[in-house]
Formats: structure tokens, sequence, C-alpha cells
């Protein structure tokens, strides 16, 4: 080989190099390279908020299981953040009772039924749009 050869092929490497260094950024502004599936659905779970439903009609079914049939129909579960359970009264005589009176029970009941959501708390909210239903 001759040096004019030997400098080619040096200019056409740092010429690959170049580009090769240019695609990499340009992977990167746009998201990167191809994804793995699991961190896919994870998105689309995520975007469609569909975990979120799953684990609403879960602590409605949860809720439903740990309290006495008269209490269930004049309730709905909010939400669960913090490890607080969130749930909805239809009157604040029976949110009285269930503060006062039935907050350990149910909240023990929880516990044992799904110990991995680890509840800690209940709290109620008054929503007269509850009808009362007996």
């Amino acid at each position: 080989m001759t040096e004019q050869q030997k400098e080619l092929d040096e200019d056409q490497r740092e010429l690959i190099q170049h580009v090769m260094q240019q695609r990499r950024q340009e992977l990167q502004v746009r998201g990167g390279g191809p994804q793995s599936l699991a961190g896919s659905l994870r998105e689309v779970i995520a975007a469609r908020k569909i975990g979120r439903v799953m684990e609403s009609r879960e602590l409605s079914l949860l809720w439903k299981s740990c309290v006495d049939e008269t209490i269930e129909p004049n309730t709905r579960v909010v939400s669960l953040r913090n490890r607080v359970l969130l749930v909805e009264v239809s009157d604040s005589v029976l949110m009285s009772e269930l503060s006062n009176f039935h907050r350990r029970p149910i909240l023990a009941a929880l516990k044992k039924a799904r110990p991995d959501m680890q509840i800690t708390n209940l709290k109620f909210r008054l929503n007269a749009g509850l009808s009362r239903r007996q």
C-alpha cells in the first residue's frame, strides 16, 4: 500500500466514525433505537390509563367483599393514594358511622384480604350525588 492509500483509508475511517456519531445522536433525539416489548406495553397502558381502570375495579371488588352488604350500596371507592383508600359516602350520618365505628374493622379486613396493597388508612368523603339504595 502506498502512503496515499493509507491516508485515504484513514480519511474514510474518520468520515465513517463521524457519520456514525451523527446517527447515534439523531437516534437519541428521536428516542433511541428499538425498545423492548415490555417497555412499549408499559407506555401504552400508561397512556390509555388501563392500569387505573383495572385498579379501580379491583378496589371496588375488594371494598365490596370487606364491608357489610347494607353499607356497600351507599359508598363508592374513589382511589388508593399513598396507601390511603378514599371512599365516597352518600350521606353524613353514614360517613360519621363509618369513621367512628367501622373504620378499624374494615381496615383490618382490607389488610387481611390484600396485604400487598399495604392500605394504612381510610378516608371518607361526602358525595350527596350517590343515591341511597336500600
